[in-house]
């Protein structure tokens, strides 16, 4: 929570903007009782945009803008790249950007809110952004300029997607219903474990939890510790200071609703801070609360190639926000490098557990 003391939304946006407002958007936005995309959206007139788009065709020409900085996040990490757009394919309700450093799965559908956003800060100076919401008004993507990117390319962007309609607010829509699954004594297990067994792509993992009607940390409690360990609490910062120890390319996946941002490379510079855990490289950085990991999970995928293994984070509602990879290929196999990294992270110990969670 911040210490502002704002009346309206739009006195908030004017001071968030200027850079007079202590905290995160989010963050003033929730004091206000409000979401993000809601903060946003008073600014509408002043120096926001709306934009009225099939976002898709816009994606395909953020290309145009030449280097710019992404940013992924849900409330327990932000990731962010540096890159360019392109190599961009758009498939009705899927998006596939797969552009180096751009590297990002997106889910249209999601989508119900965009803005062109102008900010002005004391220290940081004039930041110009394209930022897009889902129907709820959270937070799903955003694309800042950098001092290499294209101005001229930004304001044309605004020109041809701005909409008629450029009055403040934005009409949002309730929390979707939290999806049903099966309970745990109505899962076939050994079916499950079977069919897990017979996986020869890392892609059929999202249709075998559906076809079982279970959920992902479900799947991974039932599944046996052939396919999944559970990690000590204290499994990232070791990964994340192992890894930069070494000169290992991993993949850092981090998603929302609407959109999955990826790292793929080596990491460096790592720095705890508090209650977070940073990488903070030249071109990507991630912001993570490690006090918001609930669990850690260690994870075999079968592939035709032999297994894919994740280690995946887990909050307080067991929803995954967070997976770490090896960097692969398709038709390799996973880097044994990576294997032995993630095989030598600590397990979790029932008898620890109030020290370790």
């Amino acid at each position: 929570m911040t210490e502002n003391n704002f009346k309206t939304p739009q006195e908030a946006w004017s001071a968030f903007s200027a850079g007079e407002a202590k905290g995160y958007a989010v963050d003033i936005a929730s004091a206000l009782g409000l979401t993000e995309g809601e903060l946003v959206a008073a600014g509408i007139g002043q120096n926001v945009v709306r934009l009225d788009a099939d976002w898709g065709d816009l994606i395909s020409r953020l290309e145009e803008l030449g280097e710019v900085k992404i940013l992924t996040r849900n409330v327990n990490v932000v990731h962010e790249k540096t890159g360019t757009f392109g190599k961009v394919s758009i498939n009705g309700e899927m998006g596939l950007v797969l552009n180096g450093d751009v590297d990002l799965r997106l889910f249209l559908g999601r989508w119900g809110h965009g803005f062109a956003v102008e900010t002005h800060h004391p220290r940081a100076g004039r930041r110009r952004s394209f930022q897009f919401f889902d129907h709820e008004g959270g937070a799903i993507h955003k694309v800042f300029l950098t001092g290499n990117s294209n101005e001229d390319a930004y304001d044309a962007l605004i020109a041809d997607f701005k909409s008629d309609n450029q009055n403040p607010g934005i009409e949002t829509l309730p929390a979707l219903p939290e999806k049903v699954t099966a309970n745990d004594s109505d899962v076939d297990v050994e079916n499950l474990r079977a069919h897990w067994q017979r996986m020869t792509d890392v892609h059929q993992f999202h249709g075998l939890l559906k076809d079982f009607n279970v959920g992902r940390h479900q799947g991974l409690r039932l599944v046996g510790r052939q396919f999944a360990e559970r990690l000590r609490g204290d499994a990232l910062k070791k990964l994340l200071e192992t890894a930069a120890k070494s000169d290992l390319s991993i993949m850092v996946f981090v998603g929302n609703s609407g959109a999955i941002q990826i790292h793929t490379g080596p990491i460096n510079t790592i720095r705890e801070m508090g209650t977070w855990i940073n990488i903070m490289d030249p071109n990507f950085t991630l912001h993570l609360r490690m006090d918001l990991i609930a669990q850690a999970w260690l994870v075999r995928k079968p592939i035709r190639e032999g297994q894919i293994t994740t280690i995946e984070l887990y909050d307080a509602e067991l929803n995954n926000f967070a997976i770490f990879c090896g960097e692969r290929k398709p038709k390799d196999p996973e880097n044994p490098e990576w294997q032995k990294m993630a095989e030598s992270m600590p397990r979790f110990e029932t008898e620890t557990a109030s020290a370790a969670e």
